[in-house]
């Protein structure tokens, strides 16, 4: 890839911009419609000549654009039928299937809210999320009726509409899937009732602007109890916008009809922008997957031939392993990028020569991101070296973590804060939250990650740590020190019979922790002792004497958030436990 003549730089980087050097020529953004519109008109203009080819593909079965847009026209009718107006919030539990893909943008179309809810959240949480929305309407995945109803009671949910997995695909599966699964659903309207309401009636038109709130997507919960990330109709709009730059690149290589895995769920914010209004407005065919389990995916993969992948490590492994059985011939994937969990060269390279057999010459790349920046906002271009470079349209800084007002210069560690149209409005009914990650500097919003970073002269992003995640310890000479449990975590990983560690810091006293850490080890490897007696090794050669763990736990699995990274909350609960 070509690069800038470099220019002098004025050693802040939020400033010189350097990462623009691995972005050479300026994209003609002049056909590019505006992000200050409603999703579903975005999308609309998006694709104005590409009507006639397929948007979604469920196991076989395809909808092409035209009629992707007619069936979401058809579904904005229903729900003006159900009395759902501009500013409601309709809760949406499903998994990636078109009734779901129609429910985002006929939701949208009205000037509703889709107010996304996890399958696996606890009925305390689904409950306080429909009570605080005031929800009225539910759609529910037929597998999640029973414990929507469950959460229902005594909030305002007057209808809860049922959408069974098997309603879009082909007639041989559908009744094999109905089969299956019968489960009773007392009381519920199926998705086919709900459509047949609004017969032969189209919607009345409702004004949607680019800063209306259009969505609520809810924070992992790893540190506490999940936030509702408020996400306007532009920051889901701009996520494209800034994706295009990669794009042309050849970063990505996205082409008009291609098709794409869409596997990360959409009760995530990512699962929307990444896995489907991001690729929708690309014009690509959705091959949607909703079951995300790495067996399940991989023969989806095989069966699909997907040009364009976007999933989690387990996932890709899961596709590589499914590969590996059939020894086929994967020369059709063009790009794979994970995320959820940081950039792991050794598994990137392993990843990379497993496929290669299988005639795969994509690169693997990683994407950094977060619920409250509605996608990934940093990516690898290229895994020969180390870091990561801001999407072409998002800006970044290290700032003091005690005064984000005050910038650092290259090479010094600080809290990474970034400013891009994609950054959340807020948090729903939070203001005070909101107030402590999301700042303005000469009429920019900026927002704290809460990441500890580096940026090089390069324009490459380093991550260090996470500041929530630090604590303090008591060193040999009985000094308190700052522990970045980060950093004991890329030690570990590096011994080679460890497939996945985590480190958390237990209070031993008023004024210090203990340091735990969680090892999986590899399959086959039995002998823990020589194992824990190689990793300590490692660390106490290779880190400073207080980041060296005080006692080592062996494990099979870590707990999940819903977001699918490691629970953290509840890594330190079992260690106190013990």
């Amino acid at each position: 890839m070509p690069e800038q003549t470099e220019k002098k730089l004025t050693g802040y980087p939020s400033i010189d911009k350097p990462w623009l050097k691995y972005y050479p020529e300026a994209v003609d953004m002049q056909e590019v419609p505006s992000p200050d519109c409603s999703m579903v008109d975005f999308l609309r203009q998006c694709n104005a000549e590409s009507l006639d080819l397929p948007a979604l593909n469920y196991f076989g079965a395809k909808t092409s654009y035209k009629n992707l847009f007619e069936t979401i026209e058809r579904t904005a009718a229903a729900l003006q039928k159900h009395g759902v107006k501009k500013g409601d919030f309709v809760s949406l539990c499903g998994l990636n299937t078109p009734e779901f893909v129609v429910l985002l943008y006929a939701v949208n179309k009205v000037g509703a809210v889709s107010n996304w809810l996890g399958l696996t959240s606890p009925v305390s949480d689904l409950k306080e999320q429909f009570v605080s929305t005031g929800t009225k309407l539910v759609f529910a995945v037929d597998l999640a009726y029973n414990i929507m109803k469950e959460a229902a009671q005594d909030t305002q949910v007057q209808e809860i509409i049922s959408v069974p997995l098997g309603t879009s695909m082909p007639p041989l599966l559908r009744v094999l899937y109905g089969l299956k699964n019968r489960q009773p659903k007392l009381g519920a309207r199926s998705w086919n009732d709900f459509l047949r309401s609004a017969e032969g009636s189209t919607p009345q038109p409702v004004e949607v602007k680019g800063n209306d709130l259009a969505m609520l997507e809810y924070t992992g919960g790893s540190t506490g109890v999940p936030k509702g990330v408020m996400l306007s109709n532009k920051n889901l709009n701009s996520y494209y916008i800034n994706f295009i730059g990669s794009n042309c690149r050849g970063y990505t290589n996205y082409r008009k009809g291609e098709r794409f895995l869409a596997c990360v769920p959409l009760f995530l914010a990512f699962g929307v922008s990444t896995s489907c209004h991001g690729c929708l407005a690309h014009s690509l065919e959705l091959v949607l997957a909703p079951d995300p389990k790495p067996e399940a995916l991989g023969k989806l993969a095989l069966r699909s031939n997907p040009n364009h992948i976007i999933a989690g490590r387990v996932q890709i492994d899961g596709i590589i392993l499914a590969a590996n059985r059939t020894r086929k011939n994967l020369s059709y994937i063009h790009s794979v990028m994970y995320g959820g969990e940081a950039a792991n060269k050794d598994w990137e390279r392993e990843s990379e020569d497993k496929l290669k057999p299988h005639h795969v010459t994509a690169r693997l790349l990683n994407g950094y991101g977060m619920t409250e920046t509605t996608a990934a906002i940093l990516f690898t271009p290229l895994n020969t070296s180390g870091g990561l470079i801001p999407f072409e349209h998002i800006n970044v800084k290290i700032t003091d973590p005690d005064d984000p007002h005050t910038e650092f210069g290259y090479d010094t560690e600080g809290e990474l804060c970034l400013s891009s149209d994609t950054v959340m409005m807020g948090y729903f009914q939070k203001e005070a939250e909101t107030e402590k990650v999301i700042f303005e500097e000469n009429g920019q919003r900026w927002l704290r990650t809460q990441d500890l970073a580096m940026i090089s002269t390069d324009g490459r992003v380093h991550i260090t740590g996470r500041i929530k995640r630090i604590y303090h310890k008591l060193s040999p000479e009985k000094l308190g020190v700052r522990v970045y449990p980060m950093r004991i975590e890329e030690c570990i990983s590096e011994e080679p019979e460890i497939e996945k560690c985590a480190v958390v810091g237990i209070k031993d006293d008023k004024t210090a922790y203990r340091t735990i850490a969680y090892l999986m080890p590899k399959a086959g490897n039995d002998d823990r002792k020589e194992l824990e007696k190689r990793v300590d090794q490692r660390c106490r050669a290779e880190l400073p004497g207080s980041h060296v763990p005080d006692e080592y736990i062996f494990t099979s699995d870590f707990p999940l958030t819903r977001a699918g990274k490691i629970d953290y909350r509840a890594l330190e609960e079992m260690a106190a436990s013990i």
